[in-house]
């Protein structure tokens, strides 16, 4: 199973939902089954990891290697089996890059977007955090 996490920028809230992600399938002991990687909806420079994302993560023991920024491709769709974006613009933007989705993986994290919150990214992390222990135990089934 291969998960390809998207937010607008891949500096902040889909690097973020990749590393959250990789520690819970480590802790699961699914490592060897499930591989997550992430990448922006929108054209993007290479940035590296947003430092509040950094500084959150490494507040709540998430860890994390060094990352820079791409956007999603065709080959990239081909190549996962869901694209889990954060937000409802995301789906869209995702869409028009990859040509549709007539895979069915393309889908939301939450039934909600998920903030940009610059105050310290707590709201951003609870939301991921619990987006992707559903996830987990959707694609354990």
């Amino acid at each position: 199973m291969k998960i390809l996490f998207i937010c607008s920028g891949n500096t902040g809230r889909s690097p973020m939902a990749q590393f959250v992600m990789k520690k819970l399938i480590a802790d699961a002991g699914l490592s060897d089954k499930i591989s997550v990687s992430s990448a922006a909806s929108k054209p993007t420079s290479g940035g590296g990891l947003h430092e509040g994302i950094a500084a959150k993560l490494r507040e709540e023991n998430i860890p994390y290697t060094t990352h820079t920024a791409h956007t999603i491709t065709k080959d990239d769709y081909a190549a996962n089996d869901l694209i889990i974006c954060m937000d409802a613009g995301n789906v869209e933007q995702v869409k028009a890059i990859v040509g549709g989705d007539s895979g069915g993986k393309i889908s939301m994290l939450l039934d909600k977007d998920i903030p940009w919150d610059k105050n310290g990214f707590a709201t951003t992390y609870d939301d991921i955090e619990r987006g992707c222990k559903a996830l987990l135990e959707k694609v354990r089934q």
